[in-house]
C-alpha cells in the first residue's frame, strides 16, 4: 500500500472545485451570492464565450480591506460564521469559505476590491491556484472579480462543457433566478459587451417575475400570501390554464435563497389537485420565509438543498396558500361572469274576441313524466320532415263539429304486435356506418357509445381522434405535404436563453412542419406561419410545449425523437376535445377513420381509445350469470 501523504493545497483546492464549480454557471452563482452578502445595490455580470473566456462580476458593496482580501483566497476563511451555533442559524448566502479558492484553483483569477475608508484598493492575481501578485490599485468602492480561461489547467473537466449557447443559457437562468430572489438589488447581464438582462432595483415583484418567466404570463398570475405561526409563504403561481410539461419553471426560494426541494414542489402540485391534467406543471415563484434556525442549508457544497426543522408544517402552509389563491381566482371569475338580471318589462297582451263569444282562459296543464303517452298524431308539416315512420306525439285534438271517419277496427293481436314493435318516442336515425360498431349515441359530450356483435364499447373521442390525426400527420410528414397557414398578426415568443438556444437548433426542422419562425433579436422570435391543422389560438402554448418537452433531453435523444414527439403534440392540440358535442355523422366518420389506423386501440400517448364490455362481462355485472 502506498504511503499516506497530505495533499498539496493546490490539489486540495482543485478537488474542492469539483464539488463547487461544475460549470461556468456555478462560478456565477457563487460570485453573485458573495456580492449580495456584501450589501450591494447593483451587481453587473459580464460574460464572453459562454463563460469559458471571461466571467466578470462587479458590485458596489462594502468591499474588503487588503488583509481580508488576502484571507478570502484561503480555504475555509469566511466572515459569515464564527462558532458552531452559527452553522445552524445561517442568514447569509455563503458561509463555507470554499468558493473563491476553488474558483481560483481552476482559472486565471483577478480580485480588485476597496472599502470606503481607504484611498486605494487591492489587486490580487492568481493563476491555477498559485498567488502571482498583490498590489495597491485605484478602484471604486466595492469588489470586482474576474475569472478567465476557466478549467485551463484541468482539461478533463473542460471537455465536459457544452456548447457556448448552452452554457450561456445556464448562466442566464442562474442569474435571473438569483435576481428573482433579491428584488431590491439591481442586476445587469452583459454578453460580449451587449446588455441582455436588466433588472432594476425599483422593479415590483410582479414586474420581476414577468421579466423572468415571460410576458405571456402577465395576465395569468395569481398572487399567494399565507402566514401560519412563523412560516410565511408568498409569491405568484400561474392559473391552471397556463401549464408546462416539466417542473422546470417552478422556482422555490427559502429566505431568498434558490433551492431545490421535492417536498415543497409536491406541496405546490397538491394545492393544484383537481385543477391540472396529468403530467402538466404550473409556473410558480414561491418565497418561504421562516426563522434561520428552523432550516438547515449546510446539506450540499452547492447550497441548493435544504432541510426543514418541521417540513410537514412548511408543506401544509404551501398547500393552503396555493389552494386559497385558486379559490379566490375562481370566485373572481364567476363574479365577473355573472350577467345582471334584466328588469322585467311588461309585455302588452292583445286580447282577441270572437263575435258573440268570449275566449275561455287557457287550460294550465302540468308537465308530467308521462306526457309522451298521449295519443299519437302524425306531423305532416312540409317544413319539418322526419324519416319515414317517425311519429311526433302531441295531445289529441278535440273533435270538431264534423264527424270524422271512423278508422277500421284492427284485431287485438295486431294492436299488441304494434305496441311491442313501435314503442312510444322511438326515433330511428339513418345510420350509414358499415363498420364494426352500431352507434347508440354520445354521453357527457366526451364518449361515444356503440354496440358490437357481442357487447358494447365506450370510445374516448379525444384519444381516438388524436390517434387518427397522428397517423395522418406521420403520412403527410413522410411525403412532405403538411399544409401551412400564414398568421394575419404574427405572434411574438419571449424565451429564456436555454429555450432560445434549443429553438434555434430545431427551427429548420420546424419549417418542414409548416412553421415559419424567425429570430427577432436576443431571445425573441416571430412566428409568421403555423401548420393549418393547428388552431391559431394554440400556437404559443404549442411551441412552449415543444420546447419544454425537449429542453431537458440529451442531444442524441433530441435528434432521434423530437420530431415524433412534435407530431404527437400537433395531434393532441388539433384533436377534438372532451365536452364537445358531435352529431351522428361526425361519430360515424370518427369510428370509420379509427378502424383504418395501424394502432386503433391507443392514442399516441399510450392511453386507450376505447373500453369494451362483452355480453358475458355485462351479464356477470348484473348477476345474470355467476
Amino acid at each position: 500500500m502506498p504511503d499516506i501523504r497530505i495533499l498539496s493545497e493546490t490539489l486540495s483546492n482543485q478537488i474542492a472545485a469539483g464539488e463547487v464549480v461544475g460549470r461556468p454557471a456555478s462560478v456565477v452563482k457563487e460570485l453573485v451570492e458573495n456580492s449580495i452578502d456584501a450589501l450591494s445595490s447593483l451587481i453587473t455580470l459580464e460574460i464572453e464565450n459562454g463563460g469559458r473566456t471571461l466571467i466578470r462580476v462587479s458590485d458596489n458593496g462594502t468591499g474588503m480591506s487588503k488583509d481580508n482580501a488576502l484571507l478570502s483566497i484561503e480555504r475555509f476563511a469566511t466572515s459569515k460564521i464564527l462558532k458552531t451555533e452559527d452553522l445552524f442559524s445561517i442568514s447569509t448566502m455563503g458561509f463555507r469559505g470554499e468558493a473563491i479558492p476553488s474558483i481560483a484553483a481552476v482559472s486565471k483569477f483577478t480580485l480588485i476590491t476597496r472599502v470606503k475608508d481607504e484611498d486605494a484598493g487591492t489587486n490580487i492575481i492568481i493563476s491555477g491556484g498559485k498567488l502571482m501578485n498583490v498590489t495597491d490599485t485605484g478602484a471604486p468602492i466595492g469588489t470586482m472579480i474576474q475569472v478567465k480561461n476557466l478549467f485551463f489547467n484541468t482539461p478533463a473537466r473542460k471537455k465536459f462543457l457544452k456548447s457556448t449557447n448552452t452554457e450561456m443559457s445556464h448562466i442566464a437562468d442562474t442569474f435571473s433566478s438569483i435576481a428573482l430572489g433579491n428584488r431590491y438589488v439591481g442586476f445587469r447581464l452583459f454578453r460580449g459587451g451587449q446588455l441582455i438582462k436588466n433588472f432594476a432595483s425599483s422593479d415590483s415583484l410582479h414586474e420581476r417575475v414577468i421579466k423572468v418567466l415571460g410576458k405571456d404570463l402577465a395576465d395569468n398570475l395569481l398572487e399567494i400570501d399565507c402566514q401560519e405561526s412563523d412560516i410565511h409563504v408568498s409569491g405568484f403561481i400561474s392559473s391552471p390554464q397556463v401549464t408546462r410539461s416539466s417542473s422546470r419553471m417552478i422556482k422555490i426560494f427559502v429566505n431568498n435563497r434558490l433551492v431545490s426541494d421535492k417536498g415543497v414542489a409536491s406541496a405546490i402540485l397538491n394545492g393544484y389537485r383537481g385543477s391540472l391534467m396529468k403530467s402538466r406543471f404550473p409556473l410558480a415563484v414561491i418565497y418561504l420565509s421562516l426563522p434561520f434556525d428552523k432550516v438547515d442549508i449546510n446539506v450540499h457544497p452547492a447550497k441548493n438543498e435544504v432541510r426543514f426543522f418541521d417540513g410537514k408544517s412548511v408543506c401544509n402552509v404551501v398547500v393552503k396558500a396555493v389552494q386559497s389563491a385558486l379559490e379566490q381566482a375562481q370566485k373572481k371569475f364567476f363574479k365577473e361572469a355573472l350577467v345582471p338580471e334584466a328588469p322585467e318589462v311588461p309585455v302588452p297582451v292583445k286580447i282577441h274576441r270572437l263575435k258573440n263569444k268570449k275566449l275561455k282562459p287557457p287550460e294550465i296543464v302540468e308537465e308530467s313524466l308521462f306526457k309522451y303517452a298521449e295519443q299519437p298524431v302524425r306531423t305532416e308539416s312540409p317544413d319539418h320532415r322526419e324519416p319515414p315512420g317517425h311519429t311526433e306525439f302531441k295531445p289529441a285534438r278535440k273533435a270538431s263539429h264534423k264527424e270524422p271517419e271512423r278508422p277500421a277496427i284492427k284485431p287485438e293481436k295486431e294492436i299488441k304486435e304494434q305496441a311491442v314493435s313501435k314503442p312510444a318516442r322511438t326515433v330511428k336515425a339513418k345510420i350509414n356506418y358499415k363498420g364494426k360498431f352500431l352507434i347508440k349515441g354520445q354521453v357527457m359530450s366526451t364518449y361515444i357509445v356503440a354496440e358490437t356483435g357481442d357487447g358494447m364499447v365506450l370510445v374516448d373521442q379525444h384519444a381516438a381522434h388524436e390517434r387518427i390525426v397522428y397517423e395522418k400527420l406521420k403520412t403527410a410528414n413522410k411525403s412532405s405535404t403538411i399544409q401551412s397557414q400564414t398568421l394575419l398578426m404574427p405572434e411574438t415568443l419571449e424565451l429564456s436563453f436555454r429555450e432560445a438556444d434549443l429553438l434555434i437548433q430545431i427551427i429548420e426542422e420546424l419549417s418542414g412542419y409548416g412553421f415559419d419562425i424567425e429570430p427577432f433579436g436576443g431571445t425573441t422570435f416571430i412566428v409568421k406561419s403555423v401548420p393549418a391543422i393547428i388552431d391559431k389560438k394554440e400556437t404559443t402554448p404549442f411551441l412552449f410545449e415543444i420546447i419544454d418537452s425537449l429542453v431537458d433531453k440529451k442531444t442524441s435523444t433530441l435528434k432521434n425523437q423530437w420530431l415524433d414527439d412534435t407530431l404527437i403534440l400537433m395531434a393532441c392540440h388539433s384533436a377534438i376535445r372532451a365536452n364537445q358535442k358531435l352529431n351522428i355523422q361526425e361519430m360515424e366518420q370518427l369510428l370509420i377513420d379509427l378502424e383504418k389506423c395501424e394502432n386503433s386501440l391507443h392514442c399516441p400517448h399510450g392511453r386507450p381509445t376505447m373500453i369494451k364490455w362483452g355480453k358475458k362481462d355485462m351479464e356477470k355485472m348484473f348477476k345474470r350469470i355467476v
